[in-house]
């Protein structure tokens, strides 16, 4: 048989046509498979949702059947806590259904920071570190020759602080600074006193405690709260020191 009576022949003519439907069928049925798959009737468009509360910013994406989720949240205190600071995918983006949003927000609740501030540490320095850690600061300055522009201690609500406690940003604490001066003041008398009026009366003449030592019946907190000053040093009848000096104290719950 000839090339042409092949090419024309029922056989070859059958084959061919076999060939294209089969053709026809896969291309056809890939081009359903594609559109089928990727859902164009499913599309999204994200909205807005910065600045929004967080269960408003729920609704509105389980509205469009998409999927929440709170990934992180940071603390601000000129924000509104609990409202969304970012959103991925941004605004006008779009998406199928199904595919998560994520969303970061302001804290509620404060984190809270150590205050990392001792006794003798330059005032800047600790005023500085406090209102990086978003503490609200205060300072009082307080009598104190040795520790002049030092920390003396730091305070909050009246409780003092030490360097490894911790307590919510935006709190008000109270930097207590030494303050040197050339006035003369008198030392009081502060035997019989306890610790809290005997500092009290310092502080009134200008004064500042120093070293606190406590006698041998002294073995509870309990007994501590009870003692009272039964040595000082200076002690008053030195007469007159700089304003600032501090005073050492010895307290006991029995006086000699």
């Amino acid at each position: 048989m000839s090339l042409r009576q092949f090419v024309f022949s029922k056989t070859f003519l059958k084959t061919i046509l076999v060939v294209g439907v089969t053709w026809v069928l896969i291309l056809g049925g890939s081009m359903l498979f594609l559109q089928f798959n990727s859902r164009p009737w499913s599309e999204r468009h994200i909205p807005y949702l910065v600045g929004m509360p967080l269960d408003s910013a729920y609704t509105v994406i389980e509205e469009l059947a998409l999927l929440p989720i709170h990934l992180d949240s940071v603390y601000s205190a000129s924000a509104i806590p609990g409202t969304v600071l970012e959103q991925s995918p941004p605004a006008e983006s779009s998406v199928k259904s199904g595919r998560p949003v994520y969303l970061t927000t302001f804290r509620i609740i404060p984190p809270q920071e150590r205050i990392t501030v001792y006794e003798g540490q330059d005032a800047g320095l600790a005023r500085n570190i406090l209102e990086r850690k978003g503490f609200i600061v205060e300072e009082r300055e307080e009598p104190n020759v040795i520790l002049d522009g030092k920390v003396v201690r730091v305070e909050s609500n009246g409780v003092s602080l030490f360097p490894e406690d911790r307590r919510k940003r935006n709190s008000k604490i109270t930097l207590f600074i030494g303050k040197s001066s050339l006035r003369n003041v008198r030392i009081p008398w502060l035997s019989g006193l306890n610790l809290a009026d005997a500092s009290e009366k310092l502080t009134e003449s200008s004064l500042s405690i120093g070293y606190v030592e406590f006698g041998d019946s002294v073995m509870t907190s309990q007994d501590s709260a009870r003692a009272l000053v039964v040595r000082q040093y200076p002690s008053s009848s030195s007469g007159i020191v700089k304003a600032g000096t501090s005073v050492d104290l010895v307290l006991n719950t029995v006086i000699n």
